[in-house]
């Protein structure tokens, strides 16, 4: 099958190179492996770093060789990167509206809706800057979040023609301009990887380096009057050959080396590094290495340039456009992580569907004739879902198609239930240095969040795991008592300082609250965080608490957690049902935990551990509803967020028990 592609116009070349092909196929097998198998490719994200410095270095090379030679045309240009791009793009866009019409929940088809918008106008990377945030979706649940890459390369396309023609016409050095734009691009990227980690991943500024280290390559390639003078007659053979040999050893040197940043990326790092950050340097330097190395070094020759790998190169547009989706909605049906079999199954079939769409529909219209009337009918098509991508979102995601369940998808979707609760009132998360609803970090807190009525103090201090404990505690603490409340969303209770601060809030949350303990001195804190608690220096905690004056600590453990969100559960699995308890779809990490904090604290003098899972669970597994109202009942109206209802049940059951002996 693969003897086929050497009739591929492009492969036939006198400028293709296989051994970067090859390099494309290293780079789409490490993101799907990663995507697929992420307990054994930890680091395989960094494929996509490699295809920006390829990306970087072809089409600066098509550009600048055209500029050199005086017929560089940007409908030429684009009119090919339209019959590279939309073909595969339209194909897949179309089948994940297909599959999403049948399987997916109405808010989780208008997301769709929107993603297949920004696909298709090629800012899904803004897209998904802009509707990041505390309460985003799994990234595993949205079938085209991949395309933030594409969104970037696109709006690379779009800017980089235009500035090297404005550069040569106004005769800029462009060598000192790339730099440049290197050095800024670089140092955006570096600014950005702490004090907001999103952005860094998703803005085409941070990200805009990896193409541009592409195009310093590809510039000094076709860099013009470079070329070597001829050997004079005296000077002889053997100088020839020395000159040979060392530009053979540094090319060789090179693809090692290159080869080498590329293994120590994929081996050391995984997603707790701050990346892309400094850590992108060594994929992109090996991309960079590797490219710079040539067809006649040994490793691009002999490896890069293996036939199987080749194949995968071709191909490797599409697969990297169809492994996703496959792999999201597969995690969005079985409600969890497929078998190993299944992905390996989903893996195999997006190999397969991606050499179809390479031979069905790429290459026919790639290569074949009457080019204007394919660009014309591919930028109607594509326009045409953009257009239905819109529609889908404002139209709710078409709840029609199931109309039974909307009802119940929809009290729950989003913030909805917060809203319609009222729980930024009721969990007062005006004590939140983080606003839930502008996704922002809050300069400073209301002061009632820390000024008490009494002198009887009961402190909140935690994520949002303590903040929905506090409508149940308000409803069930004496009148005396004064509950205080101070904390951030998604950020731990610790002394320690954190970094990175996803949020930007947490150091500043976590110091001023100690600062206002110190002052205040509570007869009791209660310290409450989502998960990994086993991470958290408690024991440094609880001692700078007791220093401080603090006569009782309660450490409360993690609730019962789902995958996905309870309320989906139910909607696809046991929508005839509705049982009180469930074994299934819990986080195997969270009770892990609860068992790791019962056993160090259950016998501390110094802090009190409440287990909420030991309560909340049996063997019969962790309780899901509290009454027989489908809605109201439910305990949790996401993952593990309490609704009213469990924050009173469990005030009332498992926390004013220990409390009261304190206050």
């Amino acid at each position: 099958m693969m003897e086929k592609y050497s009739t591929n116009p492009l492969t036939t070349s006198p400028h293709y190179r296989p051994d970067i092909d090859g390099l494309r196929a290293v780079a789409v097998l490490l993101v799907v492996g990663f995507h697929a198998f992420p307990e054994w490719l930890k680091g395989g994200f960094i494929g996509v770093d490699i295809f920006f410095v390829i990306s970087g270095f072809l089409i600066s090379r098509i550009i600048l060789t055209d500029i050199t030679r005086q017929h560089f045309s940007f409908r030429t240009f684009y009119t090919k990167r339209i019959k590279r791009i939309f073909p595969a793009l339209i194909v897949v866009l179309s089948a994940c509206f297909g599959v999403g019409w049948f399987i997916l929940l109405p808010d989780e088809f208008k997301e769709l809706g929107k993603h297949i918008a920004g696909g298709a106008g090629f800012v899904a990377n803004l897209v998904l800057w802009s509707e990041s945030g505390y309460f985003d979706n799994q990234a595993e649940l949205k079938p085209l979040l991949h395309l933030w890459s594409l969104g970037i390369e696109e709006q690379f396309y779009f800017v980089w023609p235009v500035v090297l023609i404005i550069a040569t016409k106004k005769r800029y050095n462009l060598l000192w301009l790339m730099l440049a734009f290197i050095l800024a691009s670089f140092v955006f990227n570096i600014r950005s990887v702490h004090t907001d980690p999103i952005s860094d991943f998703y803005s085409p500024f941070t990200r805009f380096w990896e193409l541009m280290a592409g195009s310093l390559l590809a510039y000094l390639s076709v860099l013009p009057g470079q070329s070597h003078r001829p050997l004079s007659p005296t000077e002889g053979r053997g100088d020839k050959n020395n000159k040979r040999s060392y530009a053979s050893l540094l090319k060789n040197t090179a693809a090692f080396i290159g080869g080498l940043c590329i293994a120590i990326a994929v081996f050391y790092l995984d997603k707790t590094k701050a990346f892309p950050g400094w850590w992108a340097i060594l994929p992109v330097l090996g991309a960079t290495l590797l490219i710079f190395a040539g067809t006649t070094a040994w490793f691009n020759k002999k490896l890069l340039a293996h036939p199987a790998l080749v194949f995968i190169g071709l191909i490797s547009f599409p697969l990297y456009l169809w492994h996703w989706p496959l792999l999201s909605f597969a995690r969005i049906m079985v409600l969890g992580t497929p078998t190993l079999a299944l992905r390996l199954s989903l893996v195999a079939a997006s190999i397969f569907l991606a050499w179809l769409t390479y031979r069905i529909v790429e290459q026919p219209i790639r290569f074949g004739a009457n080019t204007h009337h394919k660009t014309t009918g591919l930028c109607v098509l594509l326009t045409l879902l953009l257009a239905v991508g819109y529609s889908t979102q404002t139209a709710n995601g078409f709840a029609f198609r199931m109309q039974d369940k909307v009802d119940y998808s929809e009290f729950f979707a989003g913030l909805n239930y917060t809203h319609s609760h009222h729980l930024v009132a009721l969990e007062h998360h005006e004590c939140n240095f983080y606003d839930i609803e502008k996704s922002t970090p809050r300069a400073e807190i209301d002061s009632r969040c820390y000024t008490p009525h009494s002198k009887n103090v009961v402190f909140l201090w935690g994520d949002s795991h303590m903040q929905h404990l506090n409508y149940g505690l308000t409803h069930n603490l004496p009148t005396d008592v004064s509950l205080l409340q101070a904390g951030a969303s998604g950020c731990p209770p610790t002394t320690q300082r954190l970094n990175p601060d996803p949020l930007q809030t947490c150091n500043k949350a976590n110091q001023f609250i100690l600062e206002k303990i110190q002052q205040l001195k509570p007869k009791v804190v209660i310290l409450a965080q989502q998960k990994n608690h086993e991470n958290n220096d408690y024991d440094k905690t609880i001692l700078h608490l007791k220093a401080a004056g603090v006569a009782h600590i309660i450490l409360v453990g993690p609730v019962p957690q789902w995958q996905p969100f309870l309320y989906k559960i139910m909607l696809r699995q046991h929508w005839m049902d509705y049982p009180q308890r469930m074994n299934t779809h819990l986080d195997k990490a969270v009770l892990h935990t609860d068992t790791l904090l019962h056993a160090k604290y259950n016998n501390s003098k110094e802090v009190r551990y409440v287990s909420l899972i030991n309560p909340l669970c049996d063997k019969h597994g962790c309780i899901t509803y509290l009454n027989n109202d489908r809605k109201e009942g439910l305990i949790t109206y996401d993952y593990g967020h309490f609704t009213l209802v469990a924050s009173d049940f469990v005030a009332k059951t498992i926390l004013m028990p220990v409390i009261r002996g304190f206050i």
